[in-house]
């Protein structure tokens, strides 16, 4: 009898604590549908810490952390997401994005082409392939991988196909920003107007290179920054820019320094011209301690 009653006690036990789980899950969920990705995360790791055998708490999690900016740390529950459930197709595709983040393209592409060779029409690893095809200045793997996400009736995906019909494309003067392999010497770089830094036109022309710079940057602890656009200013010459003057693009960034205080300045960069990029001075990179 008393182990009928040990038994009976167990298993109730276990139904509260799979329900507190649940709880905690359901409330993650709604403060990230309303925009507290931070206490969301702070939820699923207490539900993941009561049952983690979840796969999709797991998921959401690295989602949030993605979300956040915090790469590294969403592709670990992505990793972990794949172990419970190995068929997970949004799993493999949001890994795929968090290595794409973290600059190793082959495994993001590995990614993406394994969700196709299971699932020929499933659109999102046709696109999401694309896109570091292009990044990768593959312009003809992405075009067809355009189109077959489009055929599949991936709406999104006509933007694109009309890029890669353009003629007007000149291959010569895209610059593709992958990673950054060093570091300036110069504490004036990038933080004054005189010594900008210069990232040139992407494959999607525009500021869109501004961007793919400022992602790979790192503050002392490893996080990513946080940037916003305060507009344009400060003429200088050029035989890129509209009638040999072009404007430089000012951003606000927030990191963190060695002592963990929260800083702010100003950083200057333009995409009418092309040099190789390098990290701020006193920054890192994604690949670059």
């Amino acid at each position: 009898m008393k182990t009928i009653l040990l038994i009976l006690f167990l298993n109730s036990f276990r139904i509260v604590f799979s329900q507190d789980a649940e709880s905690l899950y359901n409330d993650a969920m709604k403060k990230a549908e309303s925009g507290d990705i931070e206490g969301a995360i702070l939820l699923l790791d207490r539900s993941i810490e009561l049952k983690n055998d979840e796969y999709v708490a797991w998921y959401n999690r690295g989602i949030c952390k993605f979300k956040l900016g915090y790469h590294e740390d969403a592709l670990l529950d992505f990793e972990q997401t794949l172990v419970l459930y190995p068929e997970y197709k949004k799993g493999y595709i949001s890994r795929g994005n968090a290595k794409k983040r973290l600059t190793d393209y082959r495994g993001a592409i590995n990614d993406y082409s394994h969700v196709i060779s299971s699932d020929p029409k499933y659109t999102d690893g046709y696109y999401n392939r694309g896109l570091v095809y292009k990044m990768l200045g593959q312009r003809d793997s992405a075009c067809i991988d355009f189109q077959k996400a489009l055929d599949l009736g991936l709406k999104r995906a006509s933007e694109k196909t009309e890029k890669c019909n353009d003629p007007s494309f000149d291959a010569s003067k895209i610059s593709v920003i992958l990673s950054l392999e060093q570091t300036s010497t110069d504490p004036e770089y990038g933080y004054t107007p005189s010594k900008p830094v210069k990232v040139g036109q992407g494959p999607d022309g525009g500021a869109a290179n501004e961007s793919a710079y400022l992602d790979l940057l790192r503050d002392h602890s490893g996080k990513p920054l946080k940037y916003t656009r305060k507009g344009s200013c400060c003429p200088y010459k050029t035989e890129n820019g509209i009638m040999g003057i072009a404007l430089l693009d000012n951003y606000e960034i927030t990191y963190r320094d060695e002592q963990g205080n929260e800083k702010k300045t100003n950083i200057y960069i333009s995409f009418y011209d092309y040099e190789t990029p390098l990290v701020l001075y006193g920054l890192k990179s994604v690949n670059l301690k």
